[in-house]
């Protein structure tokens, strides 16, 4: 870990003083044992200080690699930064592949990413700064899982719900009535917030296209039926 800080003259005769840090450290695992991810990455903060507040930003990037040699179909993970002067952020992570891809054996990915922005806080008490990550929740292909499901439950209820929709939309036959079935709202909302890359699909694309990517998300979730038979039984 580096630091560097540099403190200037005040401007103006006031009591307030200025200075800068910036330093970069690496992201720490903090998943449980036997997490089927292996997580790295590294993470760099800037933070001005005025007075009695900060100024931050920050820019990481969190990577990860499937090492549990199964294909996974739901990733819920986390990234928390802190840095020396407070103002801890948490970043949720979910990646849903259970209508459409997987994330295999083997397969590295970008988990989390910085966007450019700044934060201004109260100034706290000097601190270690931190950069953690973790895996909550992981259901693999086969229906077998890692974590705590708690942290899953509203996502994996949502799948009956949005596979029913697309087992009507796939149904239709008639032009406009896909596109009449396509608008109709559901619920719960996160169901058709779902929804809405078909409704973008159609809109950027075409109807033709936007009812491929029903067909296929369908098949695709048909494929996923021994996950469906677990989670049945659990309920």
């Amino acid at each position: 870990m580096r630091f560097q800080s540099a403190i200037l003259v005040p401007l103006f005769l006031t009591l307030s003083a200025w200075s800068q840090l910036t330093y970069t450290m690496s992201v720490t695992d903090k998943s449980d044992p036997g997490s089927p991810l292996q997580i790295s990455g590294t993470a760099s903060f800037a933070e001005s200080i005025v007075a009695n507040s900060v100024t931050s930003s920050s820019n990481f990037k969190v990577k990860a690699r499937n090492v549990s040699g199964r294909a996974i179909v739901l990733l819920l993970a986390y990234f928390d930064e802190t840095g020396t002067h407070g103002g801890r952020t948490h970043h949720p992570v979910e990646i849903d592949h259970f209508f459409w891809g997987a994330i295999a054996p083997g397969d590295s990915f970008v988990l989390a990413r910085s966007r450019s922005r700044r934060r201004t806080f109260p100034l706290a008490t000097v601190a270690e700064p931190k950069a953690e990550a973790g895996v909550e929740y992981v259901q693999f292909m086969d229906g077998s899982s890692f974590g705590d499901e708690t942290t899953a439950k509203d996502i994996l209820g949502l799948r009956p719900v949005i596979l029913e929709a697309l087992r009507r939309l796939d149904a239709v036959t008639d032009k406009q009535e896909f596109l009449a079935r396509l608008a109709q709202k559901i619920q719960p909302d996160d169901a058709d917030r779902f929804l809405e890359a078909f409704r973008q699909t159609q809109k950027n694309y075409g109807t033709a296209v936007a009812r491929a990517q029903v067909h296929t998300g369908l098949i695709v979730a048909r494929g996923r039926a021994p996950a469906l038979r677990v989670q049945a039984a659990k309920k």
